[in-house]
């Protein structure tokens, strides 16, 4: 009998050929979340948004990987202080999320700002409830440029399901917003 192989009834089940590669592991959000994709927001050039959308019509707000944001390297910091507006003291209650903030595309969620005093506004990018603003940017902000599309997300939104569906279908998909990347670099 092989080390690394155990046998029951004759049958060979190789130990080592059970293990998945762990290099090719998807994430949380790749396995369960779809990506979808806003270009150039308010006519502004990459001003990028990507929202990950899951089936129980859940979605996470982030910045797409093509954002200026990304090439930008100097100190910045999250405000989710929008006018008379505390994003962070946004409360939801029960199944329904009641007292959620309403949202529309053009609302803004937060801004980064530059230690050099420039600021940009993030904005929702679709109709839904302020579920929940990700706190942990305003303490570690490095986790929006590290992680955008896990733990550096930067709101949870809800709405309905016609809404989220018909949200995604006005969105570049994965596969589209890649393609228009690629050409964009090669230009």
């Amino acid at each position: 009998m092989e080390s690394d192989a155990r046998t029951n009834g004759g049958l060979k089940f190789p130990i080592l050929d059970s293990i998945p590669d762990l290099n090719n592991i998807k994430s949380f959000t790749e396995r369960y979340f779809s990506k979808r994709y806003v270009l150039n927001v308010n006519g502004i050039k990459n001003n990028d948004v990507m929202i990950l959308f899951h089936s129980n019509r859940i979605a996470l707000l982030s910045l797409a990987p093509s954002h200026f944001f990304f090439k930008k390297d100097e100190e910045y910091k999250i405000n989710f202080c929008v006018g008379k507006l505390n994003r962070l003291a946004n409360s939801v209650k029960g199944k329904g999320k009641k007292g959620g903030q309403h949202l529309i595309p053009n609302s803004v969620i937060g801004k980064v700002e530059y230690k050099d005093g420039t600021s940009f506004d993030i904005l929702c990018c679709m109709s839904g409830t302020l579920v929940e603003i990700n706190e942990e940017l305003v303490k570690s902000p490095c986790l929006l440029k590290s992680y955008p599309d896990s733990n550096g997300f930067i709101a949870i939104v809800l709405s309905s399901i016609k809404i989220a569906d018909n949200t995604k279908n006005k969105m570049l998909t994965h596969e589209e917003y890649t393609e228009i990347i690629k050409d964009c670099c090669e230009s």
